[in-house]
């Protein structure tokens, strides 16, 4: 869902952000509750399956300010042959690819 601006990853097999100007794009997930993880995310229109969690990490940062609190949760994927990180906002409870790999 970008808006213009070619970054590396709208080159086949490039790497790198996904959205306008290198940000992260936000994205639709299919979450599976007794997995307990992602199972497919939109992304430019297209849906992607999740065929293997990678790996999984935690930011949490900033708790001890009023502002610039960051909690969030990351999924390094592969889907459809490719890597993908995903980011879940805890605060905002938003997804976003953060970026494609490969």
């Amino acid at each position: 869902m970008s808006r213009g601006g070619a970054t590396s990853s709208d080159r086949p097999g490039g790497a790198g952000k996904p959205g306008p100007n290198g940000r992260a794009a936000p994205i639709a997930v299919s979450w599976d509750e007794r997995q307990r993880r992602p199972v497919t995310f939109l992304w430019r229109r297209r849906r992607y399956r999740i065929e293997r969690v990678l790996e999984t990490w935690v930011v949490e940062t900033g708790w001890w300010k009023d502002d610039g609190h960051v909690s969030r949760s990351y999924w390094r994927v592969r889907a459809e042959g490719r890597v993908f990180d995903l980011r879940y906002d805890r605060i905002t409870k938003e997804w976003a690819l953060e970026q494609a790999l490969n």
